[in-house]
């Protein structure tokens, strides 16, 4: 898998891939989250538990995609995003704090009891105060459990 910077090694801030971070605002006004679809789906790969889709929203289309096993390695992944979903979450509503913190819970435990991950969605849009406050609030709840770089093989 090819490795990409992470936030932390460009500037050691949060462990969060770079991509995952918005341009800087250049108002408080304008601190707001951009439109993402992150899909938490089962690993594709022998060793991982999951991994997760980041998608990108411009409208009702998909700007770019990346695939992640881990917190520090992504890669482009055109056209893995599902339309349906991309559709809903371009023309409905964001997902709350309260149910990415269900998902954190329910993934725990599916994990405790080494149960097979569910593909859950979330839509990640118009979240004020992203930069300063609430993008580590809302993205770390949905990566939590999933390793900060891969093993050493």
């Amino acid at each position: 898998m090819s490795k990409f910077p992470t936030l932390a090694a460009l500037t050691g801030a949060l462990a969060l891939p770079f991509f995952l971070a918005s341009a800087p605002p250049a108002s408080a006004q304008s601190d707001v989250s951009p439109v993402l679809l992150l899909e938490s789906v089962p690993a594709d790969q022998p060793g991982y538990r999951r991994m997760m889709r980041v998608h990108y929203l411009n409208g009702p289309s998909v700007s770019v995609s990346y695939k992640a096993l881990n917190r520090s390695e992504f890669v482009q992944a055109p056209g893995t995003a599902n339309p349906q979903a991309v559709s809903a979450c371009a023309s409905g509503p964001a997902t709350t704090l309260s149910e990415i913190r269900a998902f954190q819970r329910a993934e725990a435990q599916l994990a405790r009891r080494n149960s097979a991950p569910e593909t859950v969605r979330f839509c990640i849009k118009g979240i004020p105060n992203w930069e300063s406050r609430n993008k580590k609030t809302y993205l770390d709840p949905i990566f939590e459990g999933m390793p900060y770089a891969a093993t050493l093989k």
